[in-house]
């Protein structure tokens, strides 16, 4: 068993924190649904359990995988965890690296400040689900390896090519030359996104939750769009908007 003085152990707590989890480039997961998934696109660089594990359902996979698995007291899976009920198991996980000139597809979703972290989360979720490309975050939107975020993404994360970008207007110019239509949603436009084509190359940009999108980001779109509000809420939560705008992506590709 492995004491709290152990290396490996040190290493796990620190990831904790976001500025080790940068300069690492390793991430902390919890839970068997989530640890099968890092296990499925290996990515996971160890394990660290408790004697609970044993007696959850569904553990099996972990207990039999491959990867290094070693043993510590519950009192440390209780503090590596950000649960509280943890099952028993953390994973240490590597960052999965990707470049815009990777991404394939017509379908990119950019979160320009999306500060809440079950917002970003449910996003990369959505976006999964819709078969979107990629998620970009631009500088200023809360860290994806958030133990909230990742709850959020529900395994997600390990499915969709997650980039940074801190130069959005270089990011636009990017995508504009590979034939992209920019799409920011904005309430000084005429249209509805139920006017708006994203049958070609799209990237639809959501705004941070209480800001929205900064004006100069609106102005490097190629297109403004809105969402109906009928009634008298002035604002919807971020990830219902993105939710809105990304399947009427998809309606719209399903039904040409």
């Amino acid at each position: 068993m492995l004491s709290r003085d152990n290396r490996l152990v040190k290493n796990a707590l620190k990831l904790k924190q976001r500025k080790y989890r940068e300069q690492q480039g390793r991430f902390l997961v919890e839970g068997i649904r989530f640890i099968e998934e890092g296990l499925k696109e290996g990515v996971v660089d160890y394990i660290l359990y408790s004697r609970k594990l044993y007696r959850v359902n569904g553990s099996e996979s972990i207990l039999s995988s491959e990867v290094d698995k070693f043993e510590i007291d519950e009192p440390l899976i209780k503090e590596l965890s950000e649960t509280e009920n943890p099952q028993g198991a953390v994973a240490v996980v590597r960052k999965q690296s990707y470049a815009l000139e990777d991404i394939e597809g017509d379908f990119i979703v950019i979160a320009d400040g999306v500060q809440d972290p079950g917002n970003l989360g449910t996003i990369i979720r959505t976006s999964d689900a819709a078969g979107a490309s990629a998620v970009i975050l631009i500088k200023g939107t809360v860290d994806v390896y958030n133990s909230k975020t990742l709850r959020a993404t529900m395994g997600s994360v390990f499915h969709m090519p997650i980039l940074h970008f801190d130069d959005f207007e270089g990011l636009c110019s990017i995508l504009k030359n590979r034939g992209f239509n920019i799409y920011a949603s904005s309430l000084d436009v005429e249209d509805y996104i139920y006017a708006s084509d994203f049958k070609g190359k799209t990237a639809i940009i959501i705004g941070n939750e209480a800001n929205g999108i900064p004006e100069e980001h609106i102005n490097l779109a190629t297109h403004k769009i809105k969402i109906p509000m009928q009634g008298r809420a002035e604002s919807l939560n971020a990830a219902s908007a993105a939710a809105i705008i990304i399947y009427e992506v998809v309606r719209q590709r399903l039904y040409k």
